[in-house]
């Protein structure tokens, strides 16, 4: 069986590690046992009911560990009750079978510290809530839509007549990117002006998302699908949508999606990056 370790970082960068090193994780819970809720409503007439509605909810991830080294219970009970506090988040990274998923913007639901034998090691017992239900890859799997795609190689080589193509630059383009995951995943799209641009779109299935204003050289335009939100140089932007904007189309579904971007003046100097991160049942 492959050894299952976790890396818990809080929302202020510190980590907390379990990885048989100074904590040896006993038992863990909820790593794939995700909460799905289903919503009925008794039918009017004969028997049975009526699904209206269906949703994968927050889910606990229960922890159990031990210390390796019972000298140093003093110490690792403090550093345990210092880390886990209320009012932070935490995203638990769980590494098992050769990959690693995490849970995202989770809170501190109980943690306990029983003091039986002073010289046994100790156990922690930890609940995180995790509020998206989901696992997510640790790769954001970001890619620069605008990018240059490299032409030349070594050695060189150019034939008489036929010229020389160093690079390519796929500006307004579309390209395509893979959704293998377990149910939907969101997309954010950042913008990043080079120069003048006036009206920047984010376009993706049937749908986009167009902007009416004038970037500037350095100007940095966001746009999450996941909060619906759009911001300019870190403002909320929401005003500035063209109204037949549709953030419906900025979700990638299982399988191949495509995602391009244009303006109407500038899409040349415009750099674009796409992040999403695939959704998982489990860990």
């Amino acid at each position: 069986m492959s050894k299952t370790t976790l890396s818990i970082r809080r929302s202020d960068g510190r980590i907390f590690s379990i990885d048989d090193l100074l904590w040896r994780l006993t038992a863990v819970s909820g790593l794939d046992k995700p909460n799905i809720e289903i919503y009925t409503q008794k039918a009017a007439i004969g028997a049975g009911d009526l699904i209206t509605g269906e949703r994968v909810g927050s889910r606990a991830i229960d922890i159990t560990a031990t210390t390796r080294k019972p000298e140093l219970n003093d110490v690792s009970r403090r550093a345990a009750t210092s880390f886990f506090t209320p009012g932070r988040t935490y995203d638990v990274y769980v590494t098992r079978y050769g990959s690693q998923r995490y849970a995202a913007d989770c809170r501190l639901d109980s943690i306990e510290i029983p003091t039986d034998n002073q010289y046994s090691p100790i156990t922690l017992k930890l609940s995180l809530l995790c509020p998206e239900g989901y696992f997510l890859s640790a790769d954001s799997f970001g890619k620069n839509i605008a990018g240059v795609t490299e032409r030349a190689g070594w050695p060189y080589v150019a034939l008489s007549g036929y010229g020389r193509i160093c690079g390519v630059y796929a500006y307004a383009g579309t390209v395509y990117l893979d959704n293998d995951g377990d149910a939907e995943a969101y997309c954010k799209a950042v913008f990043i002006a080079k120069g003048s641009v006036v009206n920047p779109k984010l376009i993706a299935g049937n749908g986009y998302v167009r902007v009416l204003c004038t970037m500037a050289d350095g100007d940095v335009l966001l746009i999450d699908g996941k909060t619906k939100s759009v911001t300019l140089n870190g403002v909320n932007a929401a005003t500035m949508l063209d109204k037949a904007s549709s953030f419906s189309g900025i979700v990638f579904g299982l399988g191949t999606n495509s995602i391009g971007y244009t303006a109407d003046v500038g899409s040349n100097v415009l750099a674009v990056n796409v992040y999403y991160n695939k959704r998982y049942m489990g860990a």
